[in-house]
């Protein structure tokens, strides 16, 4: 189902996936998208995506913003990825904001993106960690 807004060009339109809905294949938008029903497949957006508290998705994900309140398997890159109290991520995300809020399941890797080098956080971190203090006397 989609809305369409008829007024001001500038307005921000909206395309919902509704719950009880499911899509297979590859999306492509430049709307805002709001899933709370089921999604699998890529979508691109140069907008936001945000998986309701109903909604799944699995695939990958590039947007400007994504918000999670749902569930979604799969990689992620956007500039800002936020995963409230209620959604689980798993997968890998490639963003220059990633917020977790207290509640979150989070299962994969994150890297920041912007900069020349991306920084991967992996477990081979806790061990440099560990070597540094050792080589400090702490």
């Amino acid at each position: 189902m989609a809305i369409f807004n008829k007024g001001d060009a500038n307005t921000a339109q909206t395309t919902i996936i509704s719950s009880g809905t499911l899509i297979k294949g590859e999306m492509r938008l430049s709307c805002i998208l709001h899933i709370d029903g089921n999604i699998e497949g890529d979508v691109i957006s140069d907008n936001t995506v945000v998986i309701g508290k109903n909604g799944t998705a699995r695939g990958s994900i590039k947007a400007k913003h994504i918000i999670i309140n749902g569930k979604f398997f799969g990689n992620i890159e956007a500039e800002l990825v936020e995963l409230l109290g209620g959604g689980v991520l798993i997968g890998d995300v490639l963003s220059q904001s990633f917020g977790i809020e207290v509640g979150a399941k989070f299962n994969g890797k994150s890297a920041v993106s912007g900069s020349d080098q991306a920084i991967v956080i992996d477990d081979s971190a806790s061990e440099d960690v560990k070597l540094i203090d050792k080589a400090l006397g702490e």
